[in-house]
């Protein structure tokens, strides 16, 4: 057998982008983390960075002006649902006597989670983009 023989899955291995070999590599930490049974706080944000700036280059590989319109109704789903989250973690909230999650792990996973509603508005904005 020779090493040269294996081509169609060397080429299926192949990153088309350094933000995309950064995601799968944070994502299989995070279930490398729960697997050990901890819980995955910078691997989720890293990951979520990662995310975010591989959704945003595939945006921007489109003409500038659809790329600025997909970005436009992004941001607008980003701070909807951002703000929905914050009145649900308000609501939540008020059921609590002590928090049981320091300040620095919370807003690392607010961090987070803005990154990924971010890149997953882009991958909606994407989407509808391509059935108008």
């Amino acid at each position: 057998m020779k090493w040269g023989s294996n081509g169609s899955l060397r080429s299926r291995l192949q990153m088309k982008s350094g933000y995309q070999l950064g995601t799968y590599l944070f994502l299989g930490l995070i279930i490398f983390d729960l697997l050990l049974g901890d819980v995955p706080k910078t691997s989720f944000a890293m990951y979520a960075v990662f995310f975010y700036f591989w959704q945003r280059e595939r945006v921007e590989k489109e003409e500038k002006r659809l790329a600025e319109k997909m970005k436009r109704k992004s941001d607008e789903w980003t701070i909807t649902l951002v703000v929905l989250l914050c009145l649900v973690g308000y609501v939540l909230s008020l059921g609590l006597q002590y928090p049981s999650v320091s300040l620095l792990e919370l807003s690392i996973y607010g961090f987070s989670t803005i990154f990924c509603i971010r890149a997953l508005t882009l991958i909606y904005a994407m989407h509808q983009q391509q059935l108008d």
